[in-house]
């Protein structure tokens, strides 16, 4: 089985098994775990922060940039698709009890759409705003550099934060050919993950100024996050890091061979960027493929009329092509 479903799935390599096993240790609580500490202050730097933070899941580190940067009532906006409306339980309701207001189409506002928005702030009638958010890569599409600072500038011309949701971010930077500090600039905080596209275990992270930063650990023991001899998976985390982000556009070739030898079956529209392929499937049949490539022996994601493929460290060279076979072979038998 070639399982495409998300490089989520990824298990630890040896080298990583043993740095987890030789991994310092201390109560992260009180602050004395030296392997988170190192971990978060080398992710701060690579981001071009001031202080980040470890924690459990990207939801985490997700509600925790909300969190610091809004009130109770205040509006957030956001994609209709992006992971904090469609994929986080509506915690971002329930926790921070924020207002969100969405967009559609690009995964990036345009000016006018933003313009409009604020129309009407600071009446008696009208919720405040908070927080512009974004998030990149966004479904395997890298947000041009440009975009992202022509928003985090009108927010913050605005007095408003900014927040990227940088899950792949690492994938971003790889596809722009620059250092992930460019692509976290301009956001009052970011979150990244260590196991999407890195490969680590458990993790991820929120990043931003010191203060900001010495609230989210507030907000971090609040929602129970608070983790002992935490060392053991951030050494993961760490070791990812260090040694699985120069890989990442290996993922990305194979992504791109990929999609092309999809473009070659009838029906199929296939597309990417990063390390993930989109397949357009005529409309509403997404489901019946997904079980035909499943069939198959290749694993993936999807609904309506796209399938989702995310290539990841244990998908090889000749993973994609034997996927690429059994798919053909399944679109024959559709």
């Amino acid at each position: 089985m070639i399982d495409l479903r998300s490089d989520t799935l990824t298990r630890p390599t040896k080298e990583m098994r043993l740095a987890m096993a030789g991994a310092e240790v201390g109560d992260d609580v009180w602050g004395e775990d030296p392997t988170v500490r190192e971990l978060e202050e080398e992710t701060a730097a690579l981001l071009g922060k001031e202080a980040a933070l470890y924690v459990a899941s990207g939801h985490m580190a997700n509600q925790l940039g909300l969190w610091v940067s809004s009130r109770s009532g205040e509006e957030v906006w956001a994609h209709e698709d992006h992971h904090l409306i469609g994929d986080e339980q509506g915690a971002a309701i329930v926790l921070s009890r924020v207002l969100p207001k969405l967009y559609s189409g690009d995964p990036f506002p345009a000016r006018e759409l933003l313009e409009g928005w604020l129309t009407g702030l600071g009446e008696m009638h009208r919720a405040d705003l908070a927080l512009l958010w974004l998030e990149n890569t966004f479904s395997g599409r890298v947000v041009p550099l440009a975009e992202q600072r022509r928003i985090t500038g009108f927010a913050h011309a605005h007095g408003l934060k900014a927040h990227l949701d940088g899950a792949r971010l690492w994938n971003a930077a790889a596809h722009l050919e620059v250092e992930p500090a460019e692509v976290a600039e301009g956001f009052d905080t970011v979150s990244v993950c260590f196991s999407k596209g890195l490969g680590a275990p458990v993790g991820s992270a929120v990043a931003g100024d010191a203060d900001t930063i010495r609230r989210a650990r507030r907000g971090r023991k609040l929602l129970g996050g608070g983790m002992r001899q935490v060392g053991i998976i951030a050494a993961g985390a760490l070791y990812a890091l260090r040694h699985h982000r120069e890989r990442m556009p290996e993922d990305h070739e194979r992504a791109a061979r990929l999609a092309e030898l999809l473009n070659d079956l009838p029906g199929l529209d296939a597309v990417a960027q990063t390390n993930m392929v989109l397949v357009t499937t005529p409309e509403g049949e997404a489901g019946r493929y997904i079980e035909a490539f499943a069939a198959q022996g290749v694993r993936t994601l999807g609904g309506g009329d796209r399938v989702r493929m995310v290539v990841s460290l244990e998908i090889t060279d000749s993973d994609i092509e034997d996927a690429a076979k059994a798919i053909a072979k399944a679109v024959a038998e559709l």
